[in-house]
């Protein structure tokens, strides 16, 4: 899988939550009463008193003590809402990357990362929407009386916090909104809590199932890393072909000077699910080269599309320069680096496929030339 735009897209999206969360998270201060200077104070003393260092914690200590503040507003929680939705995007693009993984569909990734901006971009308007209604409706809120910024206690104060006629924490409503009933606050509690149950079951249903899927509806490809040796299976003996198509490129490759196996037995076995009438192997000094016979075209297309995304995301990290041709009934995709070359065939429903090392690359380009593939080399 293409790693670079994967990396972008996450970069960009992590820096986007992390800036619509500092451009937002004042009108949540306003909906609990409080301006942002309140709430570094706040968490400021509670790392203090606390050692609490642990950035989970102290959010989670921030919003708890912002709720009691609001009086369990409708404003507050509508407000938290737009916070969290706006760090929804990147956390759904994991998942979809995750898809994209096991789907193997990896030329959606660029149009996944496009999607989650504009999904960040619609959430982050709509909380600046709902952020300047709660900033018009709390305009006198902060010159009144009833403000009470946040001050943090002295050890005087402590040792009467510690009396029961006046406990510390249990401050009285200062919120700018009218305060909830508690059962009102406990539903909204509960519903907030569930969600964030439910999309972690999500994923974890999505991480367990994909693969599953994957395997059984996707056509597998080997690798030249994975492949077994041919001497291992009993039918790749070096024998010629059977098929038209295949005896030609048995006595082609024999002419060249390789020693050409007819392994339909194994790349059968390499290829589940995939019905091989004839098949090819070649594995000498670093080259892998399979031809394979079909009797489907539809099943044709989808085996080399998906070795086609395999020889990529072996060499995606060294940016390959990539040949695409398509002539009368075949298709050819090409990738070479600086130190391999790889090549995949469709003629109908027979596939070429090749992973050769450098030294290889002059050769296996006049072979594909000379073959009737490879306009230009």
């Amino acid at each position: 899988m293409p790693g670079e735009p994967v990396l972008i897209s996450l970069f960009v999206l992590f820096a986007l939550s992390i800036l619509s969360d500092k451009l937002l998270s004042r009108y949540l201060y306003m909906s609990a009463g409080l301006k942002p200077v309140d709430a570094q104070m706040y968490l400021w003393t509670r790392t203090e008193d606390n050692h609490m260092h642990r950035n989970r914690d102290r959010h989670d200590q921030l919003w708890a003590w912002m709720e009691r503040r609001s009086g369990y507003a409708k404003e507050f929680y509508t407000m938290s809402r737009y916070c969290s939705l706006t760090n929804l995007p990147i956390k759904l693009y994991f998942v979809g990357v995750m898809v994209i993984f096991a789907t193997r569909l990896y030329q959606y990734t660029w149009a996944l990362g496009a999607a989650m901006l504009v999904l960040w971009a619609i959430f982050t308007l709509l909380g600046f929407r709902y952020g300047k209604y709660i900033q018009a409706e709390t305009a006198d809120f902060f010159d009144s009386s009833r403000y009470k910024p946040y001050r943090p206690k002295r050890e005087s104060e402590e040792e009467e916090a510690d009396t029961p006629e006046e406990p510390y924490e249990e401050i009285p409503y200062a919120g700018p909104f009218e305060a909830a009933e508690p059962e009102v606050a406990q539903r909204r509690r509960f519903r907030r809590g569930y969600t964030q149950k439910l999309f972690v079951v999500a994923v974890v249903l999505v991480f367990l199932v994909l693969p599953m899927l994957s395997s059984k509806f996707l056509p597998s490809s080997s690798t030249p890393e994975t492949t077994t040796q041919p001497s291992e299976f009993p039918s790749a003996q070096p024998t010629s072909a059977g098929t038209p198509e295949a005896q030609a490129m048995y006595d082609r490759l024999d002419q060249e000077g390789f020693h050409p196996l007819n392994a339909v037995g194994q790349l059968s076995d390499t290829y589940p699910g995939i019905i091989l009438s004839d098949g090819i192997l070649v594995e000498e000094e670093g080259l892998h080269l399979e031809y394979l016979v079909l009797t489907q075209e539809s099943q044709a297309k989808d085996l080399a599309q998906g070795l086609q995304h395999q020889l990529y995301e072996l060499v995606a990290a060294r940016d390959p320069d990539i040949t695409e041709e398509s002539g009368e009934g075949y298709t050819l995709y090409t990738q070479e680096t600086e130190g391999d070359y790889g090549v995949v065939v469709r003629d109908g429903t027979n596939i070429l496929y090749v992973y050769c090392p450098q030294y290889d690359t002059t050769w296996m380009k006049w072979f594909l030339n000379d073959l009737g593939y490879l306009s230009d080399y």
